[in-house]
């Protein structure tokens, strides 16, 4: 018989203990992995996922707060800035382009953003990758909306579907309600600039035909006989938006992104705002007020020379913006970066937590080894007597606890590309954030390796002991 064969009929003896072994190693090596994947992918999705967006202008608390809210959608901005303020930083440099976003509704739970047509002609969901439409066209109208690739294969709208927004944006989908007499409860529907007050809009040049019948999307049967919307508390039933295109996907969290017109959500936010009020509702986009008129952010980007990402009039454009103190002014490329730092503290507390769970799974081996050899005292005595030399009873232990640590890296390995595609799954559900983990090659082999040298050398006290134990004594009759 081989000594692997003595060595694997020895482990599978014992196959409870030598399992649960295997499954603590295996624990803390997936654990490890899973750790380096998710941070790489995650910091490679983060940093792609800024897009070509230089700076990033809003209202909110933080430099690093602006950029996840402005730009991944974390949540809905809460304060606001005025038309005059949009006004005066969009003419105050020569910017490549400057875009308004207004964000605060949702649709099943995806983000709603309110632009101009200018989001998708100029703004890049990933550096040199640009918006490209499925089918369809881009938003030109009040009440119009463009549906991102995750959201038209989450909830199955194409071209022609009409639906209704959400206040809030919601965490996952909501069920979809159907209502065949939503065009009865609707009031005229009516191209409106602004947004809400709590939801900040933007000004821009592109007053894209505010005088057209508001009913542009709501008189057109499309052979659908229903309005899709989420089950909330808060649907702005009054008005009704129709898909007029479907983004090719991105690879990106703007995956996830319905896509409408400044002047349609500043609309239907007039509605909520005057009925608060108990003032009479706007009926077109002529009785909007300055108050409606409001953005959650601005994208920007400085004229750059061909084939560059950046120019040097950069920082001069940022550093006159941060001297406004009623705006934040980000850097997204900066603000991941940070965020990644504050991460990466966070980062060591897990790995030495995986590092502590295989420390113990290699401390398990050696109890478990030890212990064996207690029982196995007469095994190794018959060895010997039939010519099995103190070495090769010594190698045969130090093998039993490396193949131990090779299931068990292996078991981690594969528990790791598991559990990272999980987490990334869960990741996209509850945040929107797309990333693409894949277990590096060369840290799995340096751990791997890490793991069967430490099995191994917890070997070494119970093959001393087998090395040690004397013949004489195991081998008299069982009383």
């Amino acid at each position: 018989m081989t000594d692997l064969r003595l060595v694997l009929k020895s482990l599978m003896a014992r196959f409870a203990s030598t399992a649960v072994t295997c499954l603590l190693i295996a624990i803390a090596v997936a654990l490890l992995l899973s750790m380096l994947s998710l941070r790489e992918a995650g910091r490679r999705s983060f940093t792609r996922g800024v897009g070509n967006a230089h700076l990033v202008v809003s209202g909110d608390s933080s430099p690093l707060v602006a950029v996840l809210n402005g730009l991944f959608y974390a949540n809905p901005p809460r304060a606001a800035l005025p038309e005059s303020k949009v006004i005066e930083i969009t003419t105050s440099f020569p910017w490549a382009w400057a875009i308004p976003t207004q964000l605060g509704d949702s649709f099943r739970g995806f983000p709603v953003i309110a632009t101009t047509p200018q989001f998708l002609e100029d703004f890049e969901p990933a550096p040199g990758e640009p918006w490209v439409l499925a089918e369809g066209r881009n938003i030109e109208l009040p009440f119009e909306v463009v549906l991102a690739s995750g959201v038209a294969d989450a909830t199955g709208l194409g071209i022609g579907d009409r639906l209704h927004l959400t206040h809030g944006m919601g965490v996952g989908g909501a069920p979809p309600i159907s209502t065949p007499a939503a065009e009865e409860s609707m009031v005229a529907s009516v191209p409106g600039p602004p947004v809400d007050e709590s939801l900040e809009t933007e000004t821009d040049d592109h007053g894209h035909d505010h005088g057209h019948d508001h009913g542009h999307d709501h008189g057109h049967d499309h052979g659908h006989g229903h309005v899709h919307a989420d089950g909330g508390e808060h649907v702005h039933d009054e008005v009704v938006f129709e898909v007029v295109g479907v983004l090719e996907p991105t690879g990106t969290h703007h995956d996830r992104l319905v896509v409408t017109e400044l002047q349609g959500a500043w609309f239907i936010h007039a509605i909520d705002r005057r009925e608060l009020a108990g003032r009479a509702l706007p009926v077109s986009v002529e009785d909007l007020e300055a108050a409606d008129r409001l953005i959650t952010g601005i994208l920007l980007r400085t004229p750059v020379r061909a084939g560059r990402n950046s120019a040097a009039v950069l920082q001069g454009a940022f550093d006159r913006l941060r001297r406004d103190p009623s705006i934040m002014v980000a850097s997204p490329s900066t603000q991941v970066d940070r965020l990644f730092g504050i991460v990466a503290s966070l980062d060591a507390v897990f790995i030495a937590l995986g590092g502590g769970i295989l420390l113990s799974g290699v401390i398990s081996v050696m109890l478990v080894l030890w212990n064996s050899m207690e029982l196995r005292r007469r095994q190794i005595a018959v060895l010997r007597v039939i010519g099995c030399p103190q070495r090769r009873i010594l190698g045969l232990v130090l093998t039993e606890s490396a193949i131990i640590g090779l299931v068990g890296a292996i078991a981690g390995g594969l528990l790791a590309i598991g559990g990272a595609s999980l987490a990334a799954r869960l990741l996209a559900i509850r945040t929107g954030v797309i990333i693409d983990p894949s277990v590096d090659p060369k840290a799995a082999v340096l751990i791997a390796a890490g793991t069967v040298a430490l099995a191994a050398l917890a070997g070494v006290a119970p093959a001393i002991k087998a090395y040690r134990t004397p013949v004489a004594d195991n081998l008299r009759p069982l009383d």
